[in-house]
């Protein structure tokens, strides 16, 4: 039997909500439910002691928005597994989860569907100009194609970085829109990339070659940046950048730059570097640019799935069974 103290915690706003009824049924005879309302920001020092006040006690944490830091975790002695609510783990410090014995999982994939078709929509937004003129029309009640000319996909090249589920997606998406698609995965290899029907591209002939580079890379020390002024540099002019992976993937302040210099013809952000963002970032005043809050995941079937595969990996751990979604090892 269960522990009558042992509880579950799902980390969830009104702006990053978390379905919970598919957590709840992976969790019955395991363990209850409780919502605590974390921000999605870091906490200072007096914040995390308030916070982990609120999850006293709880063993299992699914994570959609907060910060599973070292100094919070030592608050937390009852924790056993965090499940982050989403294939990026950068919220969570996996290292000091691995040096308290805290089980980290993930739901790759699990967003792969609606990511996939969000970018696909950015970049027809991008070529077709679709928010601008849809805005003029609803403001303005004008009518006339002229400043609303846009460029087809067909016979354009995507660039992507990253090949994953989602990368694989959206070249199949791609290819039957008539798009060359280049890819550049440090991952995998050539032979790998040519199999999910892309061709595989140094980063820096990828960058020169397209006219549309979608990002798809996690965030890591390596890939902080990963678009800065250099990459900006070697882009062919006019080209468009789309990002729906991690914010921190691009330097916002030299794409700001770029696109107001016209080296860029634009760019769609799903993400930003500070979630939420600084107010006064140069980004917001950058021409050309669509942005989008952070909702690539955001449909109701992506959302259930998410749910139930980290509330099942939740259920795993807490029975004594080894998790599907594994991060970590202990």
């Amino acid at each position: 039997m269960p522990s009558k103290k042992r509880w579950v915690a799902v980390t969830s706003t009104s702006d990053l909500p978390v379905d919970t009824a598919p957590v709840k049924r992976a969790m019955a005879g395991v363990a209850p439910v409780r919502t605590v309302a974390l921000p999605f920001r870091p906490l200072s020092n007096e914040e995390e002691t308030v916070f982990a006040r609120k999850l006293k006690g709880a063993e299992g944490v699914l994570l959609r928005p907060g910060y599973i830091t070292a100094s919070l975790l030592d608050l937390l002695p009852d924790l056993r597994v965090v499940a982050v609510h989403g294939a990026g783990v950068d919220q969570v410090d996996v290292a000091a989860c691995t040096e308290r014995g805290v089980l980290v999982t993930n739901t790759p994939g699990a967003n792969a569907n609606a990511v996939s078709e969000l970018t696909l929509g950015l970049i027809l937004s991008l070529a077709r100009r679709i928010p601008q003129a849809a805005s003029r029309v609803g403001a303005e009640r004008v009518w006339g194609e002229a400043r609303h000319t846009g460029v087809e996909l067909q016979g354009k090249t995507l660039g992507l970085i990253g090949v994953g589920q989602i990368g694989s997606r959206l070249t199949k998406m791609a290819l039957a829109m008539g798009m060359k698609v280049l890819a550049h995965d440090p991952g995998l290899k050539g032979e790998d990339i040519k199999a999910r029907g892309a061709r595989p591209a140094r980063f820096e002939t990828l960058l020169g070659r397209a006219d549309f580079i979608s990002l798809h890379a996690p965030l890591t020390p390596k890939t902080h940046h990963l678009i800065d002024r250099r990459a900006i540099s070697k882009m062919k002019k006019g080209a468009f950048l789309i990002n729906a992976a991690r914010g921190p993937l691009v330097d916002e302040a030299a794409l700001a730059r770029a696109l107001g210099s016209g080296k860029i013809g634009g760019a769609a952000l799903d993400v930003l570097e500070g979630e939420p963002p600084d107010p006064k970032s140069a980004i917001f005043d950058a021409p050309n640019l669509i942005l989008t809050p952070h909702m690539a995941g955001s449909t109701q079937e992506c959302l259930e799935a998410i749910a139930g595969w980290a509330g099942e990996d939740i259920a795993r751990v807490l029975s004594g069974k080894k998790p599907r979604y594994p991060v970590n090892s202990l």
